[in-house]
């Protein structure tokens, strides 16, 4: 089932959208008591989450996609990084192809000198993981099970004071010291097949801290009265430079760069119009967009079609998790240009005193 399909029964838009939707409900409905039954599980002690030896705190979220769950998270590991507090992140390491179920740590040395020079099967962890390593310097457990991978991380003598789960709201085989929660642009709608939502909206009252960062006014008036408002906080991403490879390297360029430029937009994600968003409002006009499907990895038929058109722009951008998968081709130097973006928190000190006092509580003896 198409992409665009799915968006017009989530939305009930057209007699097509309409119609699949109302094919889907009693799904919905079935997946509603799957759900409901595994928390009631959890919630009375039947079903016992194991702990590992460090603080894990979830970044994770009630829709299907699109509430900025990396950036947050890496958000979260830098500004912790500057509180003294190391955080590894901890993910399944989704679109990956390793058929392998072992847990693997992507070291950030070795993913740079990657980044480099591309070569190998490092990918095959998945284009987050590989971005979070390479781009931005964060040592990354990769598995399925993901306490069995943030065990291997434990065993080996290391500076980790703490596991970021990455999309952990629904994990709840592992136990977690913290819980935070995004909230997006989907503030309405049913459960999965016929709508967005992974959980209904009352399973909040397990949120620790609840972070907006889409439909901010409509989340602001469905949240008052449901939840403690000194535990909610906004968050929005802008964009905040360009990394590109040019003769001196890889390097980091100001966003001045797109001002008046002709652009070739190339992504996979799940929604690029937010990525198309921040290109325009950096001043930059974009003349063609190629997308992709999310965690799509290019082949070099792909790279062909993206060069088409290569001397009729003066630069082809992507994104950070895009930018990982085409460094291997062969671009012009300059030409390929990942947007970089960043989180931007309001209270950002109170969220980060909630949970760095939530590390240190789980850490004391």
């Amino acid at each position: 089932m198409g992409t665009a399909l799915v968006l017009e029964a989530w939305n009930r838009r057209g007699v097509a959208g309409q119609v699949l939707w109302g094919l889907l409900l009693p799904w919905s409905a079935v997946y509603r008591v799957v759900v409901g039954i595994r928390n009631w599980l959890y919630g009375s002690g039947l079903l016992t989450p194991r702990r590992l030896g460090l603080p894990v705190v979830s970044v994770g979220n009630i829709t299907v996609g699109g509430t900025g769950k990396t950036p947050t998270g890496l958000w979260l590991a830098q500004s912790l990084r500057r509180r003294g507090l190391n955080a590894a992140i901890l993910t399944r390491g989704y679109g990956g192809r390793r058929t392998d179920t072992r847990p693997a740590t992507i070291n950030p040395e070795t993913a740079r000198a990657w980044l480099d020079e591309p070569q190998g099967d490092l990918l095959d962890y998945g284009d987050e993981p590989v971005m979070l390593s390479a781009i931005y310097g964060q040592t990354v457990v990769v598995g399925a099970d993901r306490f069995r991978a943030g065990m291997e991380l434990t065993r080996e003598p290391g500076d980790t004071d703490l596991f970021l789960l990455d999309d952990g709201f629904q994990h709840r085989k592992l136990a977690r010291d913290l819980d935070l929660v995004l909230l997006g642009a989907d503030c309405a709608g049913s459960m999965l097949p016929a709508g967005p939502f992974r959980e209904p909206i009352r399973a909040l009252r397990r949120a620790d801290i609840v972070v907006v960062t889409g439909a901010h006014q409509r989340w602001r008036t469905m949240l008052r009265g449901r939840f403690d408002e000194s535990r909610i906080f906004f968050a929005s991403l802008s964009p905040r430079g360009l990394l590109g490879r040019t003769e001196d390297g890889l390097k980091e360029l100001s966003l001045g760069e797109l001002a008046g430029s002709r652009v070739l937009a190339v992504c996979a994600v799940a929604m690029p119009e937010r990525f198309y968003d921040a290109i325009r409002e950096c001043e930059a006009t974009i003349t063609e967009t190629l997308e992709f499907p999310d965690h799509h990895s290019y082949s070099e038929g792909d790279w062909r079609e993206i060069n088409r058109n290569r001397n009729q722009v003066d630069m082809i951008v992507t994104t950070e998790k895009d930018y990982v998968k085409l460094a291997r081709f062969p671009f012009s130097t300059g030409k390929l240009m990942a947007l970089r973006v960043e989180m931007s928190v309001d209270r950002a000190e109170e969220l980060l005193d909630r949970v760095t006092d939530a590390v240190k509580k789980a850490a004391s003896p």
